[in-house]
């Protein structure tokens, strides 16, 4: 416990990890807070308005049906940051489950989930998207099925090798020896242990998912209108590139995001390095 707290002060007492979170912090609570701050609903059109630049009633400017681009941008984040915080919850939940059962059954049943995770693995995540949101529906509820489905398994790998280390340790082995539940040990020896670690994977992993769900939407399979989302706001823009307003505020937001956790994620992993040394 000294070890890891003297990691998360480590972590923490970086000056960039602060602004990496603050920015974050930032951003998703006005992303949250977007029916109190955003001036219009992000429906509401007034063609007369189009292309409006920046002004007091339209900080951000309007877009091609003149709707105001701050309320778009806001309630989007709230649909994109929404949709990438659950689809990398649960893929991070049940992947870590998944690989930590693997690594102490061991046997075949490990390597049983080795294979499928490995026949995964050989086929692009985007090409099982396609073909999963094909069968079902478009739509970012199906988009985010099909992502699910792809996506525990690098959560699992990482897990089941840790499992594995962590059951190489004396205080594990003696646990087993002394007839512990299999459940205690898991869930309150390895799991603390290899929750930092899986932290950084997570970190790193949602800026991935959060520019994949903007990807499928800007294709027209993700969040359809008249409802926003980052990146179906940069696809309605790129047919009006003389208003770069339009493309510009979604991208930076999606860009800022994915540096920041990014960012995050080498920082934990860095503590954790030094932690290891």
């Amino acid at each position: 416990m000294r070890q890891k707290s003297g990691m998360l002060g480590r972590f923490f007492r970086r000056p960039t990890v602060i602004v990496y979170l603050t920015l974050l912090g930032a951003l998703a609570a006005a992303c949250l807070l977007a029916p109190f701050l955003s001036p219009f609903d992000s429906a509401f059109m007034d063609i007369s308005l189009k292309f409006a630049p920046p002004s007091s009633v339209h900080p951000l400017g309007t877009d091609y049906l003149g709707r105001d681009i701050l309320s778009r941008v806001l309630w989007g984040g709230r649909n994109t940051m929404g949709y990438a915080v659950l689809v990398t919850f649960f893929s991070a939940m049940i992947g870590t489950g998944i690989g930590m059962v693997s690594g102490w059954i061991g046997g075949w049943a490990d390597e049983a989930i080795t294979k499928a995770s490995d026949v995964l693995r050989a086929f692009p995540s985007i090409v099982l998207v396609l073909i999963i949101v094909s069968v079902l529906e478009i739509g970012i509820q199906s988009v985010c099925l099909a992502m699910l489905i792809t996506r525990w398994i690098w959560y699992a790998r990482v897990a089941r090798n840790l499992t594995r280390t962590e059951l190489t340790r004396t205080s594990i082995m003696a646990s087993r020896l002394a007839g512990s539940r299999w459940t205690k040990l898991l869930f309150r020896h390895i799991l603390p242990a290899i929750l930092p670690q899986m932290l950084a994977v997570l970190s790193i992993d949602f800026g991935s998912t959060l520019l994949a769900i903007s990807g499928y939407s800007f294709l027209g399979l993700g969040i359809l209108a008249p409802l926003p989302e980052w990146g179906a706001m940069i696809n309605d823009g790129r047919n009006y590139m003389e208003h770069p307003g339009m493309m510009f505020w979604p991208g930076l937001c999606v860009l800022l995001v994915v540096i920041a956790v990014n960012l995050l994620g080498d920082c934990l992993r860095d503590a954790l390095e030094e932690n290891r040394t």
